[in-house]
């Protein structure tokens, strides 16, 4: 599968660095290495001797929704590269969780510390993961390797109940689900029991 189809399937788009300061948090839905793309190109990019450079790429349930998109769902996608600060930034954020990997289930942070974004002022960002499944990924259960419990087949409104009982806040639950904060905070007003 290209990298375009990979994007297309997931359902989400990439994280935005417009300027230093901006900061994304969410939850990892998936964790993936592919082979990096040039700069304004579809074409695979290599060092000088041929070898792929890669990059980790995390999908995230988050908070955040594009309202010119009607669909919009709120996953989107960070593309970490392994040969920069990038790397270094990951590695750190890894130790400091007590973990060898980010890990479906983690909450993570992405902050864009400094730089542009060009070979001269290249973007500097501080990540941070929470240690072990948390959160979202604790009330359901999910394994490191596994896939998130929605899923798996149970519809987004069952694992909105499902969170909603286990005391997560209606944003948290938004945000795991796919479902609209309005269809939440209406699902946790609900009388009758889940």
């Amino acid at each position: 599968m290209s990298a375009i189809a990979d994007a297309l399937a997931s359902g989400g788009t990439y994280l935005k660095w417009e300027h230093p300061g901006t900061t994304y948090t969410g939850i990892i839905t998936d964790v993936t290495m592919r082979q990096s793309r040039k700069y304004e190109s579809t074409d695979l990019d290599t060092w000088d001797d041929g070898t792929a450079k890669m990059q980790v790429v995390l999908t995230l349930a988050t908070d955040y929704r594009d309202q010119a998109q009607q669909d919009d769902d709120g996953t989107r996608m960070v593309s970490i590269n392994l040969w920069s600060g990038q790397k270094k930034a990951l590695v750190s954020a890894c130790k400091a969780a007590g973990v060898p990997e980010p890990q479906v289930g983690q909450r993570f942070t992405a902050v864009h510390v400094a730089g542009i974004g060009n070979a001269k002022a290249p973007r500097v960002f501080e990540y941070t993961l929470l240690a072990g499944p948390t959160g979202v990924a604790a009330v359901l259960d999910v394994q490191p390797t596994a896939a998130p419990a929605a899923a798996a087949g149970s519809t987004a409104v069952d694992t909105a109940k499902q969170l909603l009982a286990a005391g997560l806040s209606t944003q948290d639950v938004a945000a795991a689900s796919g479902l609209p904060e309005t269809v939440v905070a209406a699902l946790a007003n609900l009388t009758a029991p889940f």
